[in-house]
């Protein structure tokens, strides 16, 4: 059995791994100004000597992770990027690139075994759009995520409440609440239908389009053509252990 571990810059997924089967998964969001938090998340793995695969794109809570398994004489293992080099374009800068990224798409070799081509939308801290052809990383876009933006707006604006961002039929609203409802979801949904079309159209390519993250969900009802994968990245750190460890 071995523990997946998926760290993004706001939260930490953590799941096991045993004969193949993914289980126990559990969430935290975090503060990279409160270790300890992360810390007592792995506790119990700590103390039942488990193994770990370790995906992140923070590297302080990367460098936690590792004092605290050498510490604990713990076997880990931490997605190596290079192992993954013919996979990536050569035109791509492997250090910038996030390895979530790339396991992300690992995540899609195993279900979808045919198709070649693919657009990654992952609705994290930020928004992200990763595009697959004949089976190689090619590049990608990075844009605000859909919540960090409207907490900073919030937080700007002495006359906006927050408020919960979910799917809605709105076009415009008559309140402020409304507005900022129908601003969120038909913004950002003309922005990844806007983009997806105009990757489509420079590629010449029918991509497989594959949505995943925690707002994910939300935009999936809005077209047909979005397939959503809750766990992605988890099934690209399975796939890694099974042919790259």
């Amino acid at each position: 059995m071995i523990v997946l571990v998926d760290v993004g810059n706001t939260s930490i997924k953590k799941c096991k791994l045993d004969k193949g089967k993914l289980s126990e998964r559990e969430h935290l969001d975090y503060s990279k100004k409160k270790p300890q938090e992360v810390i007592n998340f792995f506790k119990n793995d700590f103390k039942n000597k488990e193994n770990f695969l370790l995906c992140s794109v923070v590297p302080q809570i990367t460098q936690l992770f590792t004092e605290n398994c050498k510490k604990k004489l713990l076997d880990f293992h931490i997605v190596n990027k290079s192992f993954l080099k013919n996979m990536i374009d050569k035109k791509i800068n492997i250090n910038e690139l996030g390895a979530d990224r790339i396991v992300n798409y690992l995540g899609l070799k195993a279900k979808y075994p045919k198709a070649k081509d693919f657009l990654i939308i992952d609705f994290g801290t930020a928004t992200t759009i990763d595009i697959i052809i004949n089976s190689k990383y090619l590049g990608g876009v990075i844009l605000p995520g859909l919540l960090t933006s409207y907490k900073n707006l919030i937080n700007s604006a002495s006359l906006l409440n927050d408020f919960e961002i979910k799917f809605t039929k709105l076009v415009y609203g008559t309140n402020t609440k409304n507005a900022l409802l129908s601003g969120s979801f038909n913004g950002y949904s003309h922005m990844i239908n806007g983009y997806i079309k105009q990757l489509q159209n420079l590629f010449k390519k029918r991509f497989k389009k594959i949505v995943t993250g925690g707002y994910g969900t939300i935009f999936i009802n809005s077209s047909k053509s979005l397939d959503y994968e809750k766990d992605l990245t988890f099934n690209g750190l399975k796939y890694y252990n099974e042919n790259f460890l």
